[in-house]
């Protein structure tokens, strides 16, 4: 139920993404942020009270209505596990009653890479991942661990996600992404629906992405 709910309203708002293919997924304007910032230090606890510091503030302006039925995206890769995280600590992160109803799934999915098939041409690489998808309010998830999870995991820190997971609010058309202890992004399928968030948190907006990001918001 949860995996139809949520492609179904990726085809209305964000028509581009698709859930077995990962790298699709985005709004049609983002804001990228940055959490930890150059001037501290990796490995430290400075850098990792910063950076979920910063994500968690983030979030929260996000999804501001904590009582929001938000869908979460969860990407298990099957590969080995470099970094030594265990898969279960972010489900623990959900109560276990609504958790056991989440969608779970092994699925073949769509990944970066291209192969060539027998033709010469260019075939995506398929590979094995579990897809995890549910739906709660906000309240009810333990963000901060998720967040604070993520970004310790290549900071040498425990506990460790290396799950990639994703936020859509479908009453506000927000959305919310931490890739790790460098940033996250914030997405929308208009700058009108996270204007506030680039006015407020413009100082956290990636340097190097910032013309980019400007141009969304000019009008």
């Amino acid at each position: 139920m949860f995996r139809q709910e949520l492609q179904t309203y990726f085809d209305r708002v964000y028509p581009y993404s698709k859930i077995n293919t990962e790298h699709t997924l985005g709004g049609q304007v983002h804001i990228r942020f940055e959490l930890g910032g150059e001037e501290l230090e990796n490995g430290t606890i400075e850098r990792v009270k910063q950076a979920t510091d910063r994500a968690l503030t983030i979030f929260n302006e996000t999804f501001n209505d904590p009582t929001n039925e938000i869908f979460i995206l969860i990407y298990e890769y099957q590969g080995e596990n470099i970094f030594n995280a265990s898969n279960d600590y972010l489900h623990k992160q959900f109560p276990d009653d609504r958790f056991k109803k989440f969608y779970n799934q092994l699925e073949t999915v769509n990944t970066r890479n291209f192969t060539t098939d027998e033709n010469g041409n260019d075939v995506l690489e398929k590979e094995k991942v579990r897809i995890i998808i549910g739906k709660l309010p906000v309240k009810d998830i333990n963000v901060k661990n998720i967040l604070r999870g993520i970004v310790n995991t290549e900071m040498g820190f425990d506990p460790r996600i290396d799950q990639r997971i994703f936020f859509f609010d479908p009453t506000t058309d927000r959305a919310f992404q931490i890739y790790d202890d460098r940033g996250c992004y914030v997405w929308s399928d208009k700058a009108g629906k996270i204007r506030d968030i680039y006015i407020k948190r413009n100082d956290w907006i990636v340097e190097y992405h910032r013309t980019e990001i400007e141009e969304y918001f000019k009008h």
